[in-house]
């Protein structure tokens, strides 16, 4: 085989194990990571990791914020404990997210 062949081939196989992460199977499996990450934490988070947790859980926050927002402006309604509910499951998604950014002893 000539040189430039086997450098053609080394690229095309380099080039397919880069880019296997977007085909089905292995986003699947990156998406798990994510998750895992997320919900877990890990003991040494890379920056680019506690960067996206850190602005996931304040995300997550501000959604929380604006659901006790919406409490009070409507004032007087019957169904004031569903905006409350989801107002205090979001903010504690959200700061456990958060804090899963930070790294862990």
């Amino acid at each position: 085989m000539k040189p430039e062949q086997e450098d053609l081939d080394g690229f095309i196989d380099e080039t397919q194990a880069s880019q296997s992460n977007i085909v089905f199977p292995n986003t699947v499996r990156n998406a798990r990571g994510v998750d895992a990450f997320l919900w877990k934490g890990s003991p040494s988070p890379t920056l680019v990791q506690r960067m996206a947790a850190w602005l996931f859980g304040l995300l997550f926050i501000a959604m929380a914020l604006l659901f006790v927002g919406l409490y009070f402006q409507e004032g007087d309604t019957k169904f004031w404990w569903p905006l409350l509910l989801v107002a205090a499951l979001l903010c504690f998604l959200g700061l456990k997210i958060f804090r899963n950014g930070f790294p862990r002893h």
